[in-house]
């Protein structure tokens, strides 16, 4: 019974990741009426940027796990809402009055660009979190 609650809220957590990101292609469509390619690579930066800043910043160490996560997380969401605004005034805002098709030949180009820039910072095979940093309990 104890495993049927530990996978009922695994389900649970990765269900919710799954319809923030839904969520963000709503509405990022809903406003633009252009699918944003980068929104995923957006999502990458900011795992391989909270990887960044919670070894090198040690912020668990000297808040606590969950402070320093927290803090790691409010981090995270001000740099990539900062990294949001440049993608779209360099990529998207001026190709506002264009044919819909340079805007997603933009967002494509766009991904790629994220793409290929996180490869050359981090490598292209992938990463953990460090296990010791972030507290394990089960229910």
């Amino acid at each position: 019974m104890e495993d049927f609650f530990q996978q009922l809220t695994n389900g649970l957590t990765i269900g919710s990741i799954y319809a923030l990101v839904a969520l963000g292609y709503t509405m990022v469509y809903g406003v633009l009426k252009l699918i944003n390619f980068a929104h995923g690579d957006l999502f990458t930066i900011g795992a391989y940027l909270g990887l960044t800043l919670l070894t090198s910043m040690g912020l668990s160490d000297r808040l606590g796990p969950f402070a320093g996560i927290l803090v790691l997380v409010l981090m995270v969401m001000g740099l990539l809402a900062i990294l949001g605004a440049l993608l779209d005034r360099a990529a998207y805002r001026p190709l506002r009055e264009s044919p819909r098709l340079s805007a997603v030949v933009s967002a494509l180009g766009a991904s790629i660009f994220l793409q290929n820039t996180v490869m050359l910072i981090y490598g292209a095979r992938s990463q953990a979190y460090p296990a010791d940093i972030i507290p394990m309990t089960a229910l």
